[in-house]
């Protein structure tokens, strides 16, 4: 699901941490930043040393946007990676997944497809619009929480499409805690509805007492188990939007909250639920599904 970053001037992620951002979204890095004639762009598939080389390079103490891809729509390719060039002046990049998915060229991803069918188009008429704080407010309620974008300009504007649902981290802008090895000084509960969830794994949450097995649970967990894992939430994002009615019923489950709670949530964040329902079913794959099937209930 990818880690999109703002980082202002004098920040300098460590080794270690780029290292853990590349381990959690190994399919591309990308970087840009405007020196105030020029935007400035470099986008690679490759090893921890490449990656970190053009770190040192390009983004070391700078303000620029960085992003970490994990690849959901479209080939694992430098094409695919961000951020992508929307105008000579405007690059963009992209956290979450796009409900547009890839119809017209497959081999490319959902943001490729947002960025030259929607944002492009805008950005050729009336540039500046794209970092107009209404514009962005408005574009955060089209794409939903789940989806996080960056508009850098050459001119050094960063444009952050809801900033609210991402957190904090040594002064950077990080567009998750789920897709990197967050401290628990940068983990919140964004939705408001899972107290103690930090997007890592199950076990570190506080089960709900009264937890209770959710028939919908075999089939989520083939939805996600038909792919790799490292892509495994695709299928259960599809899952999600073709069973809507079971994945409410598995996310109350899972937390001990109301129908009316976790559709809310799954509404207004699909790809955050999604998430922690990925973190959940791995967390209980200890357990034997066939031989519970057939169960009312199963203490967790």
């Amino acid at each position: 699901m990818c880690l999109l970053i703002s980082q202002p001037a004098g920040v300098t992620f460590s080794k270690a941490e780029v290292a853990d951002f590349l381990e959690h979204n190994p399919d591309g890095f990308g970087i840009a930043y405007g020196d105030g004639d020029t935007l400035h762009t470099a986008r690679l598939v490759g090893t921890f040393a490449d990656v970190w080389a053009l770190y040192q390079q390009m983004g070391a103490g700078r303000r620029c946007v960085l992003h970490f891809r994990m690849k959901t729509h479209g080939d694992s390719d430098e094409a695919n990676a961000h951020p992508f060039r929307v105008t000579d002046d405007i690059a963009l990049a992209h956290n979450g997944i796009l409900p547009i998915g890839n119809p017209v060229t497959p081999a490319m991803s959902d943001t490729w497809h947002f960025v030259q069918y929607f944002v492009a188009p805008i950005a050729q008429s009336n540039p500046d619009l794209l970092f107009d704080p209404a514009w962005l407010e408005m574009m955060g309620r089209l794409i939903g929480s789940g989806n996080k974008l960056a508009l850098i300009h050459r001119d050094g504007r960063i444009g952050l499409v809801n900033e609210r649902a991402g957190t904090t981290h040594r002064g950077a802008w990080m567009s998750n805690t789920y897709a990197w090895s967050a401290p628990a000084s940068a983990t919140s509960t964004r939705s408001g509805r899972v107290a103690g969830y930090t997007s890592t794994r199950w076990s570190e949450v506080e089960e709900p007492a009264d937890w209770t097995y959710a028939p919908a649970v075999p089939d989520a967990w083939e939805a996600m188990a038909g792919h790799y894992q490292r892509d495994g939430v695709v299928g259960l994002y599809d899952w999600t939007r073709e069973d809507p009615t079971a994945a409410v019923d598995l996310l109350a489950s899972a937390t001990g909250s109301s129908e009316a709670e976790a559709r809310e949530w799954l509404e207004d964040r699909p790809a955050d639920a999604v998430n922690f329902l990925e973190d959940f079913l791995y967390e209980t794959d200890a357990l034997d599904w066939a031989d519970i099937a057939d169960a009312e209930e199963v203490e967790a």
